[in-house]
């Protein structure tokens, strides 16, 4: 067994502009609110726009271009903080993903959901209703495509998974395409190692009320523990289950600290859909990776265990664990070094995918870059690609 070397000079980054980090909002008030009036813009001055209410608290917005082709993009956003108001997360821009889309000579529609947070069942419920609302006012389309973002890459999952009758295919970007489950284990295995690695450094447990400032607290006393010991950092590295993605020390510190700002950002809310109850679970988990034995035994025997009880299991499966059974095209888009939503979850939905027999309806798109979600350009050329496959039927290069 190789010793584990890894020295570095920390070079600290401004963690919170780090490759369109998405995991700390500094406050209600720097949201983009609005999100269903939309701006004006060039691409929209030919299109016929329509907005109104689609449920409690949802709100949507449709455009149809003078010349529409018949393809209609229902969008379906990204996890957003229970402390915003409802809408889209400030990182991404429906105003953006309208203009593609309209350019292609699609149309366009998206809601918000009826309540922020991990709102996956909502958000299908929404985004499906969307569909049917959209055909009261402008006739059935020819293609329903779906492109979902983050969280809203599940509910995209979910939809085109139970209703292959009513999508032509789905565009996830930067997906929870593995599924609830898989995300909370990630979220989960870097919060106790790291308390396994650094003791002390983070006076409130997994499933503790943070403090009010806890972003700036975790942010400092991180920094501050792996600039005195990166050792620590480096071991958790070597263990299966934390992929923290790094290409240099900047990134892995930022990682690691996005993974644990986001538990903490998302904790009431998820205990919330939880009742109250522990929703990860690593009572048996046998921690495993390229390092000594010794200290391998040590972590088994002294890392703190959770145990999820059976409705916390019930929620995840309620938001949604993906079986594979695509019955449409779908392409998804992932950065290689996604600090966010790992890309774990790639290897694990093609896998699934695979294991269903419909690898054939499955295109998977790693860009090698860091960061979360994917860059406008990218999304760009992966539309264009999806749209052709539903066209042609013919699938595009990874």
């Amino acid at each position: 067994m190789r010793k584990i070397v890894f020295p570095f000079a920390l070079i600290l980054v401004l963690l919170s502009g780090c490759a369109r980090d998405v995991s700390a909002p500094r406050s209600p008030s720097s949201a983009r609110v609005q999100t269903h009036a939309l701006r004006a813009s060039p691409s929209v001055e030919d299109s016929d726009c329509v907005s109104g209410d689609i449920g409690p608290g949802s709100s949507y917005t449709m455009c149809v271009p003078d010349h529409w082709n018949g393809d209609l993009v229902l969008y379906a956003h990204g996890y957003t903080a229970t402390v915003f108001p409802l809408g889209p997360p400030p990182t991404e821009s429906p105003e953006a993903l309208r203009d593609l889309v309209l350019a292609r000579g699609a149309a366009f529609a998206f809601s918000t959901y009826s309540q922020n947070g991990y709102a996956v069942k909502d958000g299908a419920q929404r985004t499906q209703q969307l569909r049917a609302l959209f055909a009261s006012k402008f006739g059935v389309p020819k293609n329903t495509i779906l492109l979902g973002y983050s969280l809203g890459g599940l509910v995209a999952i979910k939809l085109v998974e139970q209703h292959p009758d009513l999508f032509s295919g789905a565009l996830t970007v930067s997906g929870i395409v593995g599924g609830t489950e898989r995300e909370f284990d990630y979220l989960g295995n870097v919060w106790v190692l790291f308390q396994y690695f650094y003791p002390g450094v983070v006076r409130w447990g997994l499933f503790d009320a943070p403090p009010a400032n806890f972003q700036s607290v975790l942010t400092d006393s991180v920094v501050a523990a792996v600039s005195a010991n990166p050792q620590g950092l480096a071991a958790m590295t070597q263990i299966t289950q934390t992929p923290l993605p790094f290409a240099s020390p900047e990134e892995l510190v930022a990682s690691l600290v996005q993974a644990l700002v986001l538990q903490a950002i998302a904790l009431d809310d998820l205990l919330g859909r939880a009742h109250g109850h522990p929703f990860f679970d690593n009572a048996h988990t046998t921690y495993s990776g390229n390092l000594p034995p010794d200290l391998l035994a040590d972590l088994n025997a002294r890392v703190t265990r959770y145990a999820a009880t059976p409705d916390a299991g019930a929620f995840a499966e309620r938001e949604y664990e993906p079986t594979g059974d695509i019955q449409a095209p779908v392409l998804t888009l992932h950065d290689h070094r996604d600090p966010v939503v790992p890309y774990l979850h790639e290897t694990a939905f093609g896998a699934q995918v695979s294991q269903a027999g419909e690898s054939g309806h499955l295109v998977q798109r790693t860009i090698e870059e860091y960061g979360h979600p994917v860059a406008l350009n990218e999304v760009d050329r992966g539309l264009g690609d999806l749209l052709a496959w539903v066209h042609t039927g013919v699938p595009p290069q990874p």
